[in-house]
Parts: C-alpha cells; sequence; structure tokens
C-alpha cells in the first residue's frame, strides 16, 4: 500500500504543470484550458488521501502485537494527516473555481480574483505542512514499532524511523519560517520519500513473519 503514494506526487506534479509559473491571468487561462487535467491531478490527490486510511490501518492490524497503544496512536496521527489533506483538495479545488471565473465576467477584478486565489493557496499550502507533521510522526511511530519488531530489517525501519523525524523538523521549521523555500521541503521529504516504497517493496516480496517475535531489545542482533 505504500505505493499508493504515487497518487499524491501525481497530483502535485500534474497540478504545477498546468499552472506554470506566470501572473494570475496566464494561470488561470492555462488551468482553463486544461481543466479536466487539473481535476484530475485534484482527485488524484484525494485518492492518495484514501489510500492513507488504508495504509494506516493496515499497518495497525500489522503492528497492533507489539505495542497496541503506541500503534492507535500512529493510526490516529496517520487519520489526521488524511482528514487535512482532504481539507487541500478542497482548497484546490476551491482555487480551480477561482481561475475559472477569472475567464469569464464576473462581479470581482482580477486583482481581487488574484488576491483570493493567493489566500486560498496559502491556506492550501499552510495545510500542506501541517498535514505532512501528522504524518511524519504517525510514521515514526509506525516505523518505531517496526524496529522493535523483527517484521523488516533494521536499516529499513532505522532508515524510515529517522527519515520522518527529519521531514517532521523540514515542514514544521516551513511554518515556523515561511520565506524558507521550498528546497527545505524538498530536502526534508526526500529520505523517507525514498524509505516508503523501499519498505514497501521488502513488505511486497518478503512479507513478515507473524510467528516471529513481535518485540526484541534494541541492543539485539538484527
Amino acid at each position: 500500500m505504500y505505493f499508493f503514494t504515487v497518487f499524491d506526487v501525481t497530483g502535485v506534479v500534474i497540478a504545477a504543470r498546468v499552472s506554470g509559473t506566470g501572473n494570475f491571468l496566464d494561470t488561470a487561462h492555462s488551468v482553463a484550458a486544461s481543466d479536466a487535467l487539473y481535476r484530475i491531478g485534484l482527485v488524484s490527490g484525494l485518492v492518495g488521501n484514501m489510500s492513507t486510511i488504508l495504509l494506516a490501518v493496515g499497518l495497525y492490524v500489522t503492528l497492533r502485537p507489539v505495542d497496541r497503544n503506541l500503534a492507535m496512536t500512529a493510526l490516529l496521527f496517520r487519520l489526521a494527516e488524511s482528514t487535512i489533506g482532504g481539507m487541500v483538495v478542497v482548497f484546490g479545488f476551491a482555487t480551480l473555481q477561482i481561475y475559472l471565473d477569472a475567464n469569464h465576467t464576473t462581479a470581482f477584478d482580477a486583482n481581487q480574483l488574484g488576491a483570493l486565489a493567493d489566500l486560498v493557496s496559502r491556506l492550501s499550502g499552510a495545510g500542506t505542512n501541517v498535514s505532512v507533521v501528522f504524518f511524519s510522526l504517525g510514521s515514526a511511530l509506525f516505523f518505531y514499532l517496526f524496529l522493535r519488531s523483527a517484521y523488516i530489517p533494521r536499516v529499513l525501519a532505522v532508515w524510515g524511523l529517522l527519515g520522518s523525524l527529519f521531514c517532521m523538523g523540514a515542514f514544521a521549521a516551513n511554518l515556523l519560517l515561511p520565506q524558507s523555500s521550498e528546497l527545505l521541503r524538498g530536502v526534508g521529504a526526500l529520505p523517507i520519500g525514498i524509505a516508503e516504497p523501499v519498505v514497501g517493496l521488502w513488505l511486497l516480496i518478503r512479507g513478515i513473519d507473524l510467528h516471529q517475535q513481535v518485540s526484541r531489545p534494541l541492543g539485539s542482533e538484527a
């Protein structure tokens, strides 16, 4: 289920590709010309958020024998991530409507619509940051439980745990310092962005042995 993240990435890439880098009117014309494609990008993001619930429930069921309370806490963080991510998709559709309205005669002029689009875009950006912080906390807890268990190699569990914490730090910093560059978020998301599909591939090919000891001292051999 880790591979469902491709829907999130696809949605972001499509929206960025259609929007371009021009001014508000240029973006509005570009979005209107590719309305259907832009909607596909938004729906891809929605599918990614919905798949997060399936992934979180699956991880909870798998890791519950290790520590029920921590597994439930991680599940709740991931559900909060999905809920906030769903609101970001709603903001995306609101922005789409503003762009479409800019191509027709309305009660608002281009400057007013541009200011409104910018406000909704900022809300969406803040929502994305908050959603990723919730994701990082839930992911860190799940990988910590993987580290305590014998389900996956220790190196993968440590990679996922540290990558989750690094990602949380980068996106929390972006909330505290909104003027920071997008490079910070990109670098922060890279380690866990690689770790998740690698772990997903491991689970797909090797699976887990539920008959193994589910918890072991952290100082023992992997």
